[in-house]
């Protein structure tokens, strides 16, 4: 009877075992704006990579399931579960500019988890910190408001731009009946330069212009 039972107790093991899987994921930060200006970029490749090879809290939800654990130095993060429930994965939920959710199909998962965020979050609140009022004017927001009123504009200028995209960019306001206003005439500060750029990316989407700005 004893040797019936510890074997049922070893195949339960085995079974139960055999029944969880190991998932793994991996946190990798990436650039919300790319350009041939740098100054328009949002970090440089190395803050990227510093903000991908750091430890980050991980809140895992499946089902009536939570569970906390931390990636190691590199972004890489391991758990095992048996349930085949949807997964919520939350990164960093503690924080307001390295925070990202993510959810997966547990029958769909059949390799390593890709967990890619945006930088943007840092990036505008780094623009908003150090020029308030400016942002205050030129937020992706006040971008909205003003199309929401009517105003269709996009900016220009700074010594970083050549003359032919100057020319071009007058070209484009008289293509889609809109104001292009060169504000950047003694404007050199790169944070005030990348809220510009913010704002002029939410303008062209509501417009509907495909060209570049800048």
């Amino acid at each position: 009877m004893r040797k019936t039972l510890f074997i049922l107790t070893i195949l339960i093991f085995q079974q139960n075992l055999y029944s969880q899987k190991e998932i793994v994921g991996k946190v990798e930060f990436h650039k919300s704006v790319e350009s041939e200006y740098r100054i328009l970029e949002s970090f440089p490749d190395g803050t990227i990579k510093n903000l991908t090879n750091r430890k980050h809290k991980i809140k895992i939800e499946q089902k009536d399931s939570i569970s906390e654990i931390k990636t190691d130095s590199t972004g890489i993060f391991k758990f095992t579960t048996d349930s085949k429930k949807n997964i919520r994965i939350k990164v960093n939920d503690h924080s307001p500019v390295f925070n990202e959710t993510f959810e997966f199909d547990f029958n769909e998962i059949r390799d390593t988890l890709k967990l890619r965020i945006s930088d943007k979050k840092l990036a505008v609140y780094r623009d908003s910190i150090a020029e308030p009022e400016f942002y205050k004017l030129y937020s992706e927001k006040q971008a909205e408001l003003d199309f929401e009123n009517g105003i269709r504009r996009i900016f220009g200028g700074g010594g970083f731009l050549a003359d032919e995209t100057y020319k071009r960019n007058k070209l484009l306001a008289e293509k889609y009946n809109l104001k292009y206003e060169y504000l950047f005439g003694c404007i050199v500060e790169r944070n005030k330069i990348r809220i510009i750029n913010r704002y002029n990316e939410v303008m062209k989407k509501f417009i509907g212009i495909k060209e570049n700005v800048w």
